[in-house]
């Protein structure tokens, strides 16, 4: 028997793919990109202010007890000439994330563009903020030079942990453990420096945290009880480390960093990509924001409008950051 001859409906003028003609549904379900996770902003010290271009915090020292000497007047010789400086943060550039979209693109479209493409602007302000945050809290950890002269008001630099030579080779067991050690050697740093260790974070990197989930110390019942109160392997969550927060986060490892025109504060040229944990109390940085995070749209019939057809859409923020306390901050890195 012969074949039949077909008339594929969905070839254009009969030649080519037999279902080019055929509908294509547009579901309005938006696969946008997944937000990324900002965990610094709110957990270190922020300042607005309503004008200028910098501002200046106050640091002080300790003062020094002894004996009076009998016979001898007191004449403030114990703690004069007194031991203060100050830390300086200036306010960076404007920084905006902007778009703009033709207005007959979006009548016909099948899905409400608009509202997805002002969230990402708002998110890639977020991002910003927040990898600036990890690199001022890498600096501080950096610092090496004493803010105050007395011997009294020593040691107010940050502290930083190397790993061993074999750590990248290791077992995730192994690996995890190692960084319980690190994470817990900077604790007894600060401690030594007077900092409140009650107040402290750990932020590590997704490698990180999921090699602290295999650690015989960090979830292990032995040393956090049957009840897995620290987090558990099965559900994928490790609280805290020798009673530090952690958390995760995709900013914590970073390309070098080279500072632009607008960058004002030499603390955010900095190189993260040997950084695998940053621990930190909030007073180690300041943030000072001139301007918070807004959108602004361009309004129908307005002259952007009318010229172009499109509506512009930025988000704007106007930030500065700066070490405020070294001694605050401590990082985990590769050697």
């Amino acid at each position: 028997m012969a074949n039949a001859s077909l008339d594929r409906i969905g070839q254009i003028k009969g030649a080519g793919a037999v279902d080019a003609l055929f509908l294509k549904l547009g579901i309005a379900e938006l696969l946008s990109a997944f937000d990324r996770a900002c965990v610094f902003k709110g957990k270190v010290k922020e300042r607005n202010i309503t004008g200028g271009k910098s501002a200046a915090f106050p640091v002080s020292g300790r003062a020094d007890a002894a004996y009076h000497v009998p016979g001898t007047p007191i004449l403030g010789a114990t703690n004069s000439p007194g031991d203060r400086n100050e830390q300086l943060i200036n306010l960076d550039g404007l920084m905006i994330a902007d778009q703009v979209i033709y207005d007959l693109d979006e009548m016909m479209n099948y899905y409400d563009v608009r509202q997805d493409v002002t969230h990402q602007l708002g998110q890639a302000l977020a991002r910003e903020w927040d990898k600036r945050a990890a690199r001022v809290l890498y600096a501080a950890a950096k610092t090496t030079t004493e803010p105050l002269s007395k011997a009294g008001n020593a040691g107010r630099i940050g502290q930083s942990q190397t790993l061993s030579a074999g750590y990248a080779a290791a077992t995730s067991n192994a690996k995890g453990d190692e960084l319980v050690s690190k994470i817990s050697a900077l604790k007894v740093a600060m401690a030594k420096k007077d900092v409140p260790t009650s107040d402290l974070l750990c932020v590590v990197g997704p490698d990180e945290y999921d090699v602290l989930l295999d650690s015989t110390r960090a979830i292990n019942a032995d040393f956090n009880g049957a009840s897995g109160e620290n987090g558990s392997f099965a559900s994928g969550r490790v609280l805290r480390v020798k009673g530090i927060p952690v958390i995760e986060s995709n900013h914590v490892t970073q390309a070098a960093y080279t500072n632009g025109t607008y960058d004002k504060n030499t603390a955010y040229q900095q190189d993260l990509s040997k950084c695998k944990a940053i621990v930190f109390h909030r007073d180690a940085i300041g943030v000072l924001t001139l301007r918070s995070p807004s959108l602004q749209v361009t309004p129908q019939g307005g002259d952007f409008n009318i010229m172009y057809q499109a509506s512009l859409m930025v988000a704007r923020m106007a930030i500065g950051m700066g070490v405020l306390r070294a001694e605050c901050a401590g990082v985990i890195e590769l050697p």
